[in-house]
């Protein structure tokens, strides 16, 4: 269970994953989701449902991975590569986030010059004690397209806090805090600290055999910052 609320305040700071701590023969894993409004940290993204799929290795304490975000009318585009190590409650991850645009014009792969790439680069701290159903999480925006409105490295900090209560193994309900520590892409660069994401959350799984797992969700989300409101539902496939 440690894991699932990991990985679900984190996807190693990225998305969120329906994962739970399983017997598995390989270190391998895949899943996709689909999801009617994708919605991360309290931001909107794209204008339409989205699928999500992703491929992982993990070891000890070791995962990587690499996901993408698709809209179905192609208004939102993301690949993103990420990284962590889990030591006993707490991880480190580092994520490549990219979009790539059909014309291609200012997100070139392989560019990293600092003015010029596409690519934002984030390292992210997560807490998540075993012993007690809580989790908290700060991230910070180190290199790449995080530019404020001087055309200097943003620095875009987020924070959350979270909690759950597990009615079973696969049925939980949580609740997440999060806040925008200066100003950054998370509130437009309008302000300082802000509350941009409050979000419940139901999960649970559509019983199946040992191999699959069909994990389902639905989330009511609130931006204070930007005074809006989403309500989003999810459903996956996940070996």
């Amino acid at each position: 269970m440690k894991k699932l609320i990991v990985m679900s305040a984190l996807m190693v700071c990225a998305l969120t994953v329906n994962a739970q701590e399983t017997e598995k023969s390989s270190p391998f894993s895949a899943s996709v989701e689909l999801t009617s409004k994708y919605l991360w940290r309290g931001q909107e993204y794209g204008e339409a449902p989205t699928i999500f799929p992703t491929l992982g290795y993990g070891t000890g304490g070791l995962s990587v991975y690499a996901t993408g975000a698709y809209t179905f009318d192609n208004s939102w585009r993301e690949a993103d590569l990420g990284i962590s190590y889990t030591y006993k409650d707490f991880t480190l991850g580092v994520v490549d986030y990219y979009y790539p645009t059909p014309t291609g014009e200012r997100d070139k792969l392989f560019e990293f010059d600092k003015d010029k790439t596409g690519h934002l680069f984030e390292g992210c701290l997560t807490y998540a004690p075993a012993s007690i159903p809580v989790s908290a999480m700060i991230s910070t925006f180190f290199y790449g397209a995080d530019k404020n409105l001087n055309g200097d490295q943003a620095w875009s900090t987020y924070a959350e806090l979270g909690y759950h209560y597990d009615f079973s193994e696969t049925n939980i309900f949580s609740v997440a805090l999060g806040a925008s520590l200066n100003k950054s892409l998370y509130n437009n660069f309008e302000t300082g600290f802000s509350i941009v994401n409050i979000a419940l959350k139901y999960q649970t799984e559509i019983p199946t055999g040992k191999k699959f797992r069909i994990p389902v969700s639905a989330q009511y989300v609130i931006n204070p910052q930007k005074e809006k409101s989403y309500i989003s539902f999810s459903i996956g496939l996940s070996i």
